[in-house]
């Protein structure tokens, strides 16, 4: 059941175009053992609610629910005909919002279309333990723009998000406040007349400070049915297989017709026994992404489905992934793939600054190089945090898999050899072997592996020392 329901929402938001949130609501009972509630909103709208040890397990029990009151209503998914959601979209978007405001996905769809991390945090809990009273904040890449309070951990983070959204509406150069749909952004008093006459507009402002400086492309009017098929960015399941036509296509470094057609620019920045690594612009939204071409096998589907499942300002960002088939280069080795093999893209955020090996050496003898990366490994803590919270294992933590982004940002990479914690037998002698933990030769192993990574991690970032010195010790 883990995924059944999940996926068939997944695909449901799709056609209709609706934005679904798994909003963790609360927590509840010792550390030892905690008790997650989920409540899955579909256009900030509440559905069903799951309890369960873990969120994993809480979001397939709101995900089951939801999809039974789905399912319940006067058409169902399987019913509904492109009128009638055309129809349906057309009557949510012309009429007036609701006046009680669902700020936490509003704050959720923003952090999607536009990259900004929204995250909350739970800063206290004050009063008797049969009347509590939470504080929480809420911080938008990094910065503290909300505040909230309340006498459960849901209320506080609503009240945080509120605040936070009014101040980012204060902050815009446009003097009426915006509200967000899937599809378009449209202004909340506006007319259907310009509500129609906005869909297919990109929407450019003066940016405050923190605000995005493109809003996020509308791919969906931008992109033909064989691409909806090709390209997905749901970590649900990967989209159908992209084929070539085989004609010249002006490129060196490919011959994917998806990647020819949506990117430019595209220059190698590396390659590995996993394949390669491109840097290239979207034709679309102008934005440089990293692309990751790697051979099509369960283990990079699983990196792609683990990316899609993990938010978090120090985690590389996932943008989206396809199957189609190219060549692939291999560095220091007389084979390469002539004929076109089934490959996986991976679309990710690109960190332009390097890695963080790259990153000591540069800043190693710096007079605050101590204070800078101590901020840097807590950064590294907070990402690998995110990564248990989702029930995975990364195996492979080491300075080259950590990525510093243009704003400085510490961002955790490579999710080649992520796992399950719930898998009962593990791979042995998976990871780099100079930051691999004892137990992790053997068959069982859990997220202790990635902990004895991190201690590693941080003597190296103290004692600055290189490659050249670590290959001594």
């Amino acid at each position: 059941m883990d995924r059944e329901y999940m996926t068939k929402i997944n695909r449901y938001s799709q056609i209709q175009k609706c934005t679904v949130v798994y909003d963790t609501i609360d927590k509840t009972g010792p550390d030892h053992d905690p008790e997650f509630t989920v409540v899955v909103k579909i256009n900030g709208e509440e559905y069903g609610r799951g309890t369960g040890k873990t969120i994993k397990a809480a979001k397939a029990v709101a995900a089951k629910e939801t999809w039974e009151m789905i399912e319940k209503q006067p058409k169902s998914p399987s019913n509904m005909t492109a009128a009638d959601l055309t129809t349906a979209q057309t009557t949510s978007t012309t009429s007036s919002p609701a006046p009680d405001k669902d700020y936490v996905s509003l704050l959720n769809y923003f952090s999607q279309t536009t990259g900004h991390t929204v995250d909350y945090t739970i800063r206290n809990r004050t009063g008797d333990p049969h009347v509590p009273t939470y504080s929480v904040s809420c911080t938008i890449s990094g910065h503290l723009y909300g505040k909230g309070t309340g006498p459960s951990l849901a209320a506080a983070k609503k009240a945080a998000a509120k605040e936070a959204y009014e101040k980012v509406n204060k902050e815009s150069s446009l003097t009426i406040p915006l509200f967000f749909s899937k599809n378009t952004i449209c202004f909340a008093d506006s007319s259907a007349k310009l509500v129609e006459k906005m869909k297919d507009m990109a929407i450019c402002e003066k940016p405050s400070p923190f605000q995005v400086q493109q809003l996020a492309a509308n791919f969906a009017n931008v992109r033909n049915k064989e691409e909806e098929k090709n390209m997905s960015a749901s970590n649900e399941g990967l989209p159908d297989v992209d084929t070539n036509t085989g004609k010249a296509n002006g490129s060196p470094h490919t011959v994917n017709k998806t990647f020819l057609e949506l990117f430019e620019k595209i220059k190698p920045i590396g390659a590995g026994g996993f394949g390669n690594v491109f840097k290239a612009t979207s034709k679309c939204d102008k934005t440089t992404y990293a692309i990751k071409r790697v051979e099509f096998t369960e283990k990079v589907e699983r990196e792609a489905q683990g990316l899609a499942r993990l938010s978090h300002e120090n985690i590389v960002r996932y943008h989206c992934s396809w199957k189609g088939y190219d060549h692939i280069k291999y560095p220091d080795s007389s084979w390469n793939s002539d004929r076109e093999i089934l490959c996986l893209f991976i679309q990710m955020e690109f960190c332009e600054k390097g890695t963080l090996e790259e990153w000591i050496v540069k800043t190693s003898k710096d007079r605050k190089y101590h204070e800078m990366a101590q901020n840097s490994f807590l950064q590294i803590v907070k990402g690998v945090e995110c990564i248990h919270s989702e029930e995975l294992i990364h195996r492979d933590l080491k300075p080259q898999n950590i990525f510093i982004s243009h704003d400085n940002k510490i961002k955790i990479g490579d999710f080649g050899l992520v796992t399950s914690v719930a898998f009962e037998t593990l791979t042995e002698n998976r990871g780099t072997r100079s930051y691999m933990a004892p137990e992790q030769t053997g068959a069982k192993y859990g997220k202790e592996v990635d902990i004895y990574a991190l201690g590693l991690i941080w003597f190296e970032i103290l004692s600055a020392i290189t490659g050249h010195e670590k290959s001594k010790v």
